[in-house]
């Protein structure tokens, strides 16, 4: 009788094992559970980053742009999944851009890597995955803005709108993405910018503005309004209304960079940018940038504006005032000067209760068109004008630095942890077992 009873015990025992296995796979799959038990939080989101993505509603899109590379798409799944365990209506889609270059050029795709962030008819791009970025991301994908971004015409500018290859439109393009209005503004048409222009762009104008129309800009500027002016090596036009509206002149000449070389580019006349100093405007931005076709400023003094050097070559750089052919090389008595150059000037200025702001950069190639796509020239762009407009604030998140990652062990404990393993476990189960056989036999 008593043997009748331990295998009725034993097979109520394994019932209630399978019970329990067969709940607990059917709870695993209705409900979804985390717990991060490292001591910083690890591989948990930042409060910061939750409470973005619980005040952003409806679906959001992740396109990874990343090579059939296991290792790589295994990070990104596994970084993306934080995301999607607080959201799940976030997708993650892989596309592989030596597969499908066409997509991938449509999105101005430059590095393998590269992520895109769709929300409500906006996009964001960024070229490193780490949480500061990616939320930040999100944050600016989920506010509703209202700036306008004007782009003057009726000089012979690029256009903001336009499609020719020297023109801005594929920038233009990557604002409304962002969510910003992009109009054209005629002054002859309509004298007065509208209340909601949050930043007025003149891109190289090849014709004089009429002095009414100048004396527009000045009361435009006089109000606080922010401003983009772009210029060209050779262009008079644009120089004398850049003196005119800041005090800033530019030298003579083109821009030759003799750095370029190192990256298989043939055209002396194309400027490189690898480094961007400590400000608002281009603060954690760290992506190499090219300008062809540049000219360089000289920093004005005198008047009320806090200038700021923004974009500067290198050495073994210099304005050329010579034809760019042949052998080309720097000649101080022309008036030459040697690199660094800056041809990107901050300007700032309290304005009624705010901060005014004004750029000033001396090339417009490196946003049209031909070359909008060149390295990070796009990037920079979206992040100057984010800049101009007032909608530079990000929110920044602290990689987590986990001090449990690595364990050190004394030779006595490495030995002692060995010898249990290896020995001492392996007698004790064998114990446990003879034990439980004898007290069955003896039952």
């Amino acid at each position: 009788m008593s043997r009748l009873t331990a295998r009725l015990n034993d097979l109520l025992f394994y019932l209630l094992m399978g019970t329990i296995l067969v709940l607990s796979a059917w709870l695993s799959g209705r409900y979804d559970g985390q717990w991060d038990w490292t001591r910083q939080g690890s591989n948990s989101l930042n409060p910061i980053s939750v409470d973005i993505l619980q005040r952003t509603s409806g679906p959001l899109k992740v396109t990874a742009y990343v090579s059939e590379t296991a290792s790589l798409r295994d990070r990104i799944r596994r970084f993306v999944g934080r995301y999607q365990h607080l959201k799940p209506d976030m997708a993650l889609i892989f596309v592989d851009p030596l597969r499908h270059p066409d997509a991938a050029r449509r999105q101005g795709i430059s590095l393998s890597g590269e992520i895109l962030l769709s929300y409500n008819d906006r996009e964001e791009r960024i070229q490193q995955l780490d949480e500061e970025r990616f939320s930040n991301a999100i944050l600016r994908l989920g506010q509703i803005k209202e700036h306008w971004i004007a782009g003057l015409t009726g000089h012979g500018e690029r256009d903001l709108l336009g499609k020719a290859n020297h023109d801005l439109g594929e920038f233009g393009k990557s604002l409304k993405q962002q969510g910003y209005q992009v109009i054209g503004l005629d002054l002859a048409t309509t004298p007065t910018p509208p209340d909601n222009t949050a930043l007025l762009v003149i891109a190289s104008p090849l014709r004089p503005l009429l002095p009414g129309e100048i004396s527009l800009l000045h009361d435009y500027l006089e109000g606080g309004g922010n401003l983009l002016l772009l210029s060209d090596p050779g262009n008079q036009v644009a120089q004398s209304l850049i003196r005119e509206l800041t005090g800033i002149e530019q030298l003579p000449g083109t821009i030759v960079d003799a750095n370029v070389r190192e990256l298989g580019i043939d055209n002396p006349a194309v400027a490189l940018v690898p480094k961007y100093p400590d400000h608002s405007a281009t603060r954690g931005f760290s992506l190499l940038t090219l300008y062809p076709q540049a000219a360089a400023l000289s920093v004005a003094t005198g008047n009320d504006w806090e200038i700021a050097p923004l974009l500067q070559t290198l050495d073994r750089s210099w304005n050329e005032t010579g034809p760019l052919t042949g052998e080309i090389a720097r000649n101080a008595q022309s008036g030459e000067a040697a690199g660094p150059l800056t041809l990107g000037l901050a300007l700032s200025r309290q304005r009624q209760d705010k901060e005014q702001r004004l750029l000033v950069i001396g090339d417009g190639d490196f946003l049209s068109n031909s070359f909008l796509n060149n390295a990070g020239n796009l990037d920079l762009g979206l992040s100057l004008s984010r800049w101009l407009v007032g909608d530079e604030r990000l929110i920044g998140i602290p990689a987590p630095q986990a001090n449990d990652q690595e364990l050190h062990l004394s030779k006595l404990a490495i030995g002692i942890i060995g010898l249990g393993s290896l020995i001492v476990l392996p007698l004790m189960l064998l114990l446990t077992g003879g034990i439980m056989t004898w007290r069955r036999n003896r039952a």
